[in-house]
């Protein structure tokens, strides 16, 4: 994921789960956050390693599991309310179909365009 500013350009490189990388190439690569400043100019790269142990309690580095603690949490009654909100989950779905669409059209598109935004999230 990428993100680009009048200031710089930030990267998560976020590899895909380890279970499915080939075993002939080694370990798999460790998640990354490189950040480009326009000046001064040059990438600065930040290794983000992953506990081992968590890598081993779900996918996507380590989130699933602290996804499905906090879950436990709300059902224990340990937590008054959810962190991610139904309307959260919405707007991540109308994020991917954006991204679909300005890949395929080749251009920036507003997350309004998806017609998925929730009516609070909605640019005014």
């Amino acid at each position: 994921m990428t993100a680009v500013g009048p200031q710089a350009r930030i990267e998560a490189l976020v590899p895909g789960p380890g279970r499915f990388w080939p075993e002939h190439l080694g370990a798999p690569p460790v998640p990354q956050l490189i950040v480009s400043p326009r000046a001064p100019k040059g990438p600065e790269i930040r290794e983000i390693p992953v506990d081992p142990a968590l890598l081993e309690a779900g996918d996507h580095n380590g989130s699933t599991f602290y996804q499905h603690a906090r879950f436990l949490e709300l059902v224990r009654g340990q937590r008054a309310r959810a962190e991610v909100t139904l309307e959260d989950g919405w707007a991540a779905v109308a994020m991917g179909i954006a991204a679909q669409m300005s890949i395929r059209e080749g251009r920036a598109v507003s997350m309004d365009e998806t017609g998925l935004m929730p009516a609070r999230l909605r640019a005014a």
